[in-house]
């Protein structure tokens, strides 16, 4: 089928209309009509259905409609015919994949990827994560159609990467680099060497899978060889990059790192790190950050303006070297990233590119002041422990002379911990706090219910001491008052730390609202209810209630609460809606306690899971009857 541009026929319209516009005006002014019934003259002639109620008489009235009808049938057929045509163009795209073979003749400037596999898929993600444009080929056409062909911004080509003209169908002319990365060494060989004569400066990026076949591989061409048993996704995406990879080294404070980020993010770049330049050390503190869209910078910033705390630390780090720190950035080609040094250089933010070591540290004499570095001692403990327990803890970790420096919650449903700075060094200061509880009980209340919800006061401390042999005897005597968890924990650690010994749980029921055996029974065994979570299938939402109850008055609250009628009609469509499925985050005095509310609620036969992942809940509520059915 020949190929028709879609301008073609918005051509066809617009003549279209010209002619409905040329039918109205001359049936106004030559068979002197009004604007109503030229408008019907119009169509009807065009149309060829001619009712015979209006008649042109005079020679000029004759012509004007033998006009309309000739221009009318002509144009009204090929439109008709182009639109046609441009459906079945439309589906012929779909089905045939004309769409993405279009596009990948068209691409340039672009990644080949040899291989889907394990490896392939993991540095896929990788130059997907970084918005740069690469064409898949795979050899196994199930992989093709099922999984790369399932997303339409995928390109892929299904067929054998040794076979010369896949090569040249992917645009390997046309390309900037190539990564080679299916399982067997010899087709990776024969790759390296075909893409080589057909792009002598094509940049080539080739895995090897033996050892023995790397220097083979440097050989037959390749830039760079990677073996998959030391090296992951990302190490194969830097090697591929290298070619457009670029450390930049900057002097600016924290009010301008969005100006910095937006000039880099503009032409398409990403920010891989930051290094912090310290004079007293002799290697920079790196953190990853992987920044390559204007709305994770965004979030970055927000989240800066959300936590003042947060802020502040940023504004020390910079504060400490002096606003000097660099980035390794990644971008789509050379001219975009000396656009970006361009920029940077212009609004006076840049102090050299692909700098040395030695040429950093003259710059941090050069541009930044001497800072003292003090650093102390320090541990993280994670703990469990009541709210009554507090002084006793602070009193351990005071009288060997540590500083309690902040505590961590850790909140079910949350990936981070929620952080407060304390700086607490005096046990004065302690029993300042401590009165303050007891005089405000809503304050009091609140502290609960946080450590309630931090798998029962489960919580972590940064201690800072005059020596390593004060903390060693803070973690002795926090162990033999049964308070110590662990030390310097990591996050999954501290996560098995809280299903191990939490005392708060969350426990699925399905009961009629009116029964009130679960709260009953918490109640009855010293537990306690934080919250009740409904889920409302088909839009899948969840309805949180926070609740509080804590004694067998809350539950006579709840009682006579649903004796109103209002609130009784809205808890009852709740449950309906929920098909009678809820959840309690439940908190106890002890695991042992949590284990009996546990069995007591299962011999009722209103428990339907503990701890559930929410996929798990959903498929469970879903899987109830509607009470309408």
């Amino acid at each position: 089928m020949p190929i028709i541009s879609y301008s073609i026929l918005i051509y066809a319209l617009v003549a279209l209309m010209a002619l409905f516009i040329y039918g109205i005006i001359g049936s106004m002014y030559i068979m002197n009509l009004d604007i109503i019934n030229s408008l019907y003259y119009t169509v009807i002639t065009i149309a060829t259905v001619g009712y015979g109620d209006i008649i042109p008489i005079t020679p000029v009235q004759k012509l004007f409609t033998i006009t309309l009808v000739l221009g009318g049938v002509g144009l009204v057929a090929y439109v008709f015919t182009l639109a046609l045509t441009v459906i079945s163009m439309a589906v012929e795209e779909v089905t045939s994949g004309s769409r993405q073979r279009r596009r990948i003749a068209a691409a340039k400037n672009h990644f080949i990827l040899c291989g889907y596999g394990r490896v392939g898929s993991a540095v896929f993600k990788q130059l997907q994560r970084r918005n740069q444009e690469a064409i898949i080929i795979e050899r196994n056409r199930n992989i093709i159609e099922k999984e790369l062909w399932e997303e339409p911004e995928i390109l892929a080509i299904p067929g054998d990467a040794t076979d010369e003209d896949i090569l040249k169908s992917a645009g390997i002319k046309k390309a900037r680099g190539i990564i080679i990365a299916t399982g067997e060494d010899v087709d990776n060989l024969f790759i390296t060497l075909t893409a080589r004569e057909l792009h002598p400066e094509i940049w080539i990026v080739a895995r090897a899978s033996k050892s023995e076949n790397i220097k083979r591989l440097y050989r037959s061409g390749a830039d760079k060889v990677i073996s998959p048993e030391t090296s992951g996704g990302e190490d194969i995406y830097f090697a591929a990059i290298q070619p457009t990879l670029m450390k930049i080294t900057m002097m600016h404070g924290v009010s301008n790192i969005k100006k910095e980020a937006e000039i880099i993010l503009r032409y398409g770049a990403t920010l891989e790190n930051i290094e912090y330049h310290l004079p007293e050390f002799k290697e920079p503190l790196v953190r990853k950050i992987e920044i390559s869209q204007m709305d994770e910078l965004n979030k970055f910033m927000d989240s800066l303006e959300r936590d003042p705390a947060r802020k502040s630390s940023l504004q020390r780090v910079y504060e400490s070297v002096s606003g000097i720190h660099s980035h390794w950035i990644s971008g789509q080609d050379r001219e975009s990233l000396d656009r970006i040094v361009g920029e940077l250089k212009k609004e006076g933010l840049l102090l050299g590119v692909n700098l040395n070591d030695d040429e950093i540290k003259e710059a941090a004499r050069k541009h930044g002041r001497i800072v003292e570095v003090i650093v102390k001692p320090e541990i993280k403990i994670t703990e469990s422990h009541a709210v009554g327990d507090i002084r006793k803890e602070a009193e351990i970790i005071l009288k060997h002379g540590c500083t309690m420096e902040d505590i961590e919650y850790y909140l079910p449903g949350f990936h981070e911990s929620l952080h407060r700075n304390i700086g607490l060094s005096r046990i004065e200061d302690m029993d300042n706090f401590l009165k303050s509880l007891n005089e405000d009980s809503k304050k009091m209340e609140s502290l609960e219910r946080l450590y309630s919800l931090s798998g029962g006061g489960i919580h972590s401390h940064r201690i800072t001491g005059p020596d390593t042999k004060s903390l060693a005897n803070v973690e002795n005597e926090l162990k033999a008052k049964g308070f110590l968890l662990g030390v310097n924990l990591s996050k999954e650690e501290i996560e098995t730390k809280i299903r191990e010994f939490g005392r708060v749980v969350e426990l699925l029921l399905r009961h009629e609202v009116t029964n009130l055996d679960d709260k009953k029974i918490i109640m009855g065994l010293k537990g306690r209810i934080l919250d009740s979570k409904h889920y409302l299938p088909g839009v899948r939402q969840i309805v949180t209630r926070n609740l509080y109850i804590s004694s067998e008055e809350d539950v006579k609250n709840c009682e006579d609460e649903l004796k109103r009628p209002d609130a009784r009609r809205s808890v009852e469509s709740l449950y309906k809606i929920s098909r009678q499925i809820h959840s309690h985050t439940v908190a106890a005095p002890d695991v042992k306690t949590i284990k009996k509310i546990e069995k007591a609620l299962d011999n009722k036969g209103i428990l339907l899971g503990v701890n559930l992942p929410e996929e798990k809940i959903w498929e469970i509520v879903e899987s109830q009857p509607d009470d309408d059915e």
